[in-house]
């Protein structure tokens, strides 16, 4: 065996190749007789191979003992041709994989050499011309028996890392045979319960694949018949590589693998290798990471993404069919409060539940989806025509079944929500379905909770309008501000009927629109995060101006409101500071909020308003009765006034149960010590009225409505011209009808949601503050405010 590399090159003109060994010399071993002339062959050698290192025997035993003892890289026989054959025999015998060669005769005094593969039959016949030369015939004789020996450990290699490879694989012929398995398909096949006979070296794959898929009972019967058809391509060459994932599934377990059908020279021919890999843990993860990216992970509905992907479906199948498509868009109400009382595990719960509720009152084939957060899409398609309304319907009865609590840890949760429904028009995507279906929401919760609202094309302008307004409203915010404006309306005391403060209102002076109320753009202020430029603008104004906020020689207490987004930690310090910009009183300011601000976070508000009240700034609560009504804050909070909101004080002399609220929130701030003003009044009756229930102060256009502050000392004038209300000309209610009135009111709390605390419990919290000793209970003689609290 020769080690290193070999090469041949031409020596000289001579006749003959140089095997050059970079690493060690050649062993031969030369068998000769007597009778030859071995003399001319140990010549030649040593002139074409100075290096090889020769042994000589003349007894063949002698030569076939140290062949068996020693390695040789070649035998060369120098005998007369009857010996030929038995030598050839014995030394094919001891050492089969070493080269023999005979010296076969002499031509031109030149050695002519052949080497034999079989026998001594394969010898060349002497005389012949086109023999090689002694060198050459060794170089070929070498280089045949170190390829062959490579190709030997080659395979053997090959057949090694082939069985060490844990996924079955095969290799079949150009008719498809199996000539060869390796390990794991051995073990694959009888874990199966397969034979060899059926997936055995020999067996035609084509045929097993054929049989199965001829079988329609055998599961997989149409995998295995394109299994076939690709290995075919493969084998004809009209395919360079086949690869097929398919399932292989038993009553026991779920499995998926992959074949791949490679193409591959086998026994001199196109053949291919054929291997399965088991991707199941693959296919699972697959499928795992499919589904989560199309569902929600808390609540396992579908996102976004799958519920546009099916709206898509059902509006081309509907544009086809004919029959309708709808959609709900849902959107809880200020489900923040609810994460703020439990925390956001706890809010979890509640969505989870809701999605629970929600998927049991659905109809069959409607799709529940979660988009974000609290906002969930209700897809219903196959609609009748003649019905446009149903969705509408359904959709109330999953508000429906909303209203019964939520069960949250011991703790009892009331959730409500706003919808916006949209149907589908022929020629429109799922973008504008959508489109629809939120500016139909957005219709639905300026209505309040519990409703529900059908896009229509006005609502779309309606929204179109808003964010026209809401680019405009950026433009007037620029520096310097100059499209608001203040207007100021008067305050009354009921007593005396004096003009006691005034309630600052911002306006839009818009270039077109005309001047526009707050009720216009604020919401879409706060919508869009800009309420604090527009509520800093107003404080500073309103402290500018309060220097000509007086009457008569007495200056007029001043209520600015505030946007429950203004109500951060950055609210003191603004406060204060404007205060002393504007070289004002504190107590002369009372900071108006709605009772949204209540359900906000617990510990900031209450930080903010006890700061604030330590300035001495007055807290009003405006719209008092149509919100988070709660004796919780009254007791929690410093709240100095509540505001008897316009729609109670419009009921009076028309609505007993109107009448009812307003006299129990007046009994109600009595007992805690705040001011009570009714707002919107608009006639003697019920200013009468509240005056008669003992309502402190009121406003409303009986006196003046907001005016700008160039025809506010009109306005005061006038609001002296109006006389003091007399009593009533029916029967005044007793104190015991009054605190029947207020059990009322607050039984209606209690069913809302507020607290259940009693009128006494929430006053001797705040006495127990140190809040009760600063009020005073009777109306001072000079008419100003109830509350002197501050001075």
């Amino acid at each position: 065996m020769i080690s290193g590399d070999v090469a041949m090159t031409l020596r000289e003109g001579r006749d003959g190749l140089a095997l050059l060994d970079r690493n060690s010399p050649l062993r031969l071993l030369v068998i000769e007789d007597s009778s030859t002339d071995s003399h001319l062959v140990l010549a030649l050698l040593r002139d074409q191979l100075p290096h090889a290192l020769v042994d000589v025997e003349v007894s063949l035993d002698a030569a076939l003992d140290l062949l068996a003892e020693h390695r040789f890289d070649l035998v060369l026989a120098d005998l007369p041709e009857a010996q030929r054959a038995p030598v050839v025999r014995a030394v094919r015998n001891t050492r089969p994989e070493t080269p023999l060669m005979v010296l076969t005769g002499r031509i031109d005094g030149a050695l002519a050499l052949w080497a034999l593969a079989e026998g001594a039959q394969d010898l060349s016949v002497e005389g012949q011309q086109d023999q090689p030369g002694l060198a050459t015939a060794l170089v070929h004789a070498l280089r045949r028996e170190r390829a062959e020996e490579e190709s030997l450990r080659y395979l053997e290699l090959a057949r090694g890392l082939l069985d060490a490879w844990d996924v079955p694989t095969c290799a079949v012929d150009c008719e498809s045979r199996i000539v060869a398995v390796n390990r794991a398909w051995r073990d694959f096949v009888e874990d199966n319960d397969g034979t060899d006979e059926l997936c055995g070296v020999g067996v035609s794959y084509l045929d097993t694949c054929d049989r199965a898929a001829a079988d329609v009972q055998v599961v997989g019967a149409a995998e295995a018949a394109l299994v076939a058809q690709g290995i075919r391509h493969v084998l004809d060459g009209s395919l360079d590589r086949f690869r097929h994932d398919y399932p292989c599934h038993s009553p026991s377990e779920n499995r998926w693998f992959t074949v791949q059908v490679t193409p591959a020279l086998v026994n001199d021919g196109r053949g291919a290798v054929i291997t399965h890999v088991d991707v199941t843990d693959l296919h699972v993860l697959q499928v795992s990471f499919a589904h989560q990216s199309l569902h929600d992970p808390l609540t396992g509905l579908p996102n976004r993404a799958l519920v546009e992907d099916r709206l898509g479906q059902a509006i081309s199948d509907g544009d086809r069919s004919g029959l309708g498509v709808a959609v709900a868009h849902l959107d809880l109400f200020r489900y923040q409060g609810v994460n703020d009382r439990l925390g956001y595990r706890g809010g979890d719960a509640v969505l989870v539940q809701v999605a629970e509720r929600l998927l049991a009152q659905l109809r069959p084939g409607a799709t529940l989806a979660r988009l974000a957060g609290d906002e969930f899409l209700v897809l219903w398609r196959d609609l009748d025509a003649d019905h446009p309304d149903e969705a509408v319907a359904w959709s109330e009865e999953l508000l429906g079944v909303l209203e019964r609590p939520f069960d949250i840890a011991d703790v009892s949760v009331h959730v409500s929500a706003s919808v916006g429904v949209a149907r589908h028009t022929c020629g429109h995507d799922v973008d504008q379905l959508l489109h629809a279906a939120d500016a139909a929401l957005i219709d639905a919760k300026t209505r309040g909770p519990g409703c529900v609202a059908l896009f229509t094309e006005e609502l779309l302008e309606e929204r179109t309008y808003r964010m026209v307004l809401e680019a405009e409203l950026r433009l007037a915010l620029a520096e310097p501000i100059t499209q608001l404006v203040l207007h100021y309306q008067p305050v009354v005391n009921l007593t005396s009927g004096k003009v006691v403060a005034v309630e600052s209102l911002v306006r839009w002076q818009h270039p077109v629109r005309g001047l526009l109320g707050p009720d216009r753009f604020i919401p879409l202020a706060e919508a869009a995060g800009l309420v604090h430029l527009i509520g800093d603008w107003v404080l500073l104004q309103a402290i500018r101006d309060q220097a000509s906020l007086t009457h008569e020689g007495r200056e007029l207490d001043l209520a600015v409101n505030f946007s429950v987004q203004q109500l951060d930690e950055q609210t003191v310090t603004k406060l204060r500071r404007a205060i002393e910009a504007g070289d004002v009183r504190a107590s002369r300011l009372i900071l108006e909020v709605t009772e949204s601000a209540f359900v906000k976070d617990e510990k900031t508000m209450t930080t903010t308003l006890e700061a604030l009240s330590e300035l001495g700034i007055r807290i009003a609560v405006d719209d008092f009765g149509t919100g988070y009504s709660s004796l919780l804050y009254l007791s929690r909070y410093p709240i100095d006034v509540l505001k008897i909101d316009c729609q109670f004080v419009a009921g009076i002399g028309k609505r007993q149960d109107d009448e009812a609220i307003c006299a129990s929130i007046i009994s109600l701030a009595a007992a805690v010590g705040a001011t009570s003003i009714g707002e919107g009044v608009e006639t003697s009756e019920q200013y009468a009225v509240l005056r008669s229930l003992g309502c402190v102060q009121a406003q409303g256009f009986l006196w003046s409505p907001a005016v700008p502050i160039d025809e506010l000392a009109a306005a005061l004038a006038a609001c002296d011209r109006i006389p003091v209300a007399a009593p009533p000309s029916r029967p005044s209610r007793t104190r015991q009808d009054l605190d029947s009135e207020t059990a009322a009111f607050m039984a209606r709390m209690h069913t809302e949601g507020g607290s259940s605390q009693t009128i006494d419990g929430a006053l001797d919290r705040r006495t127990s503050r140190g809040i009760a000793g600063r009020l005073t209970p009777e109306e001072p003689p000079d008419g100003a405010p109830g509350s002197s609290r501050h001075g």
